[in-house]
């Protein structure tokens, strides 16, 4: 199998070596989707199920229009940003709170502590949160506070992540917050790139930096979650970036404009969900809160008016929200197919949260990134059911032909997504377990979506 992907790898290279050829790629991407949504109409069988044909069809026109604006219409806002760099070099640097809540990562600490503290970008501040360890974390933490410049708070009862952050927050004096997940480390120039989108653009109110998987080499499993990791930020990001309305700023290297999320760091913190405390969804309520800051501003804050979160009333605007392709972090994946399936279930735990929540009111976006917003919703839910009856039902009725079709489909769509992999880093093999991804997060993870639902009222966190 190694020998065959390494041939293949060979063979692709050759193809893209020059750099024009290397250009080629997303128009080459973009005919290949546009042909197989032209041969589902053209080749739809006379007995297909309506619902589903329409099903089908619009999965990959939302495909299509995807990768269609990310790659046409999508620019780095640092790119932008440094366009005017003259300009930006007048205006004062601002003061960056850099915060990290902990909990048992007594193997990575130290990495993640030291890729923060080292940061390039000057004027910067760091605070880690440790939420009551009852590992080596509090040690260690401690070890480094003495040799390198951060300032550690050790909580005396677990308050989980978003109550250590919280707390965090209220220390931080920075008019830009940027937070990072424990198990992760940035870039050394992470926030240098990041905090000139904010000097160019007041209307940023928050950046997604793109982030991989840190033990990617490990296994297959990490490797393939690598892939995934990829398309997730250079296609979905990227799309949503050109409309300015980012739906995730994710945990690795999530940076936000004080002003944009400070008033709403109670109602974060406290978050509730079929009557009770909600601890998932972390990074995807946040961003809320940012996207929906002109809806929702004037009820959240008479409702926490006596926080200290609302000493300074910061006015409800229309944010905007963007994703750096510039900005670096790795993040560490589950290498096991049980820490897989534990990740999946907390993610789609959240993704349901979510829409009674961002979808209360992301309807008041741009036209496009809401029809894509919503109609993924829907996709959510019905692809168990197509994937039941194109594995199941349908060859149980003698349909065989049907299951291998639908099959080649799945792996199709992987491939594209491993192509625009391969235009992202052209002398990487990362690219050839986006197939197995997507046949992995279609025969198996989407199910997850009726599991998380039922127990969406138990709220045990786990990482790996």
């Amino acid at each position: 199998m190694n020998l065959l992907f390494s041939k293949i790898s060979q063979i692709l290279d050759k193809l893209i070596r020059k750099e024009e050829k290397l250009r080629l790629i997303p128009h080459f991407i973009v005919i290949c989707i546009f042909t197989f949504l032209i041969a589902k109409v053209v080749f739809r069988s006379p007995t297909s199920n309506t619902i589903l044909f329409t099903y089908g069809i619009t999965v990959t026109s939302i495909l299509f229009m995807t990768f269609t604006v990310a790659f046409i219409f999508y620019r780095d806002p640092y790119e932008k940003a440094m366009k005017e760099a003259k300009k930006l070099s007048k205006m004062a640097d601002p003061l960056v709170s850099c915060m990290v809540a902990v909990f048992n990562e007594e193997k990575i600490i130290e990495q993640c502590v030291l890729s923060i503290v080292n940061q390039t970008y000057q004027n910067k501040e760091v605070i880690f949160v440790n939420d009551k360890s009852t590992d080596k974390t509090g040690k260690i933490l401690d070890r480094l506070e003495k040799k390198y410049n951060f300032r550690t708070i050790h909580l005396k009862q677990n308050l989980g992540k978003k109550g250590a952050l919280a707390r965090a927050c209220h220390e931080a004096k920075g008019d830009i917050l940027a937070f990072s997940d424990s198990d992760s480390i940035w870039a050394p120039d992470a926030i240098e790139k990041i905090v000139p989108i904010f000097k160019h653009d007041s209307k940023v109110g928050a950046v997604s930096g793109h982030t991989l998987a840190l033990n990617a080499t490990k296994n297959l499993l990490t490797r393939v979650q690598d892939s995934w990791y990829e398309g997730q930020y250079s296609i979905r990001k990227a799309f949503e970036s050109v409309f300015g309305c980012v739906t995730c700023v994710s945990g690795p290297l999530a940076v936000f404009r004080r002003e944009s999320i400070y008033n709403y760091i109670p109602a974060w913190e406290h978050d509730k969900f079929l009557g009770q405390p909600f601890r998932f969804a972390t990074d995807r309520t946040l961003t809320g809160f940012v996207l929906g800051s002109k809806y929702i501003s004037k009820r959240i804050k008479k409702k926490y008016a006596t926080s200290p979160f609302m000493s300074i009333d910061y006015p409800a605007q229309d944010w905007k929200i963007v994703y750096c392709k510039a900005a670096h972090a790795w993040t560490e994946v589950p290498d096991t197919f049980r820490g897989v399936i534990k990740q999946q279930t907390r993610w789609k735990k959240s993704f349901i949260r979510n829409i009674f929540f961002t979808g209360r009111f992301y309807w008041h976006k741009p036209l496009l990134p809401t029809l894509v917003y919503y109609l993924h919703i829907v996709f959510v839910v019905l692809g168990p059911f197509v994937v039941f009856r194109h594995l199941i039902y349908l060859p149980l009725n003698g349909n065989l032909y049907s299951m291998f079709l639908y099959l080649a489909g799945i792996c199709f769509i992987g491939l594209m997504f491993g192509l625009a992999i391969k235009l992202e880093d052209p002398k990487s093999h990362r690219w050839i377990y986006r197939p197995l991804m997507s046949l992995f997060s279609t025969l198996v993870l989407s199910w997850l979506i009726f599991y998380s639902a039922l127990t969406i009222r138990k709220m045990f966190w786990s990482r790996n």
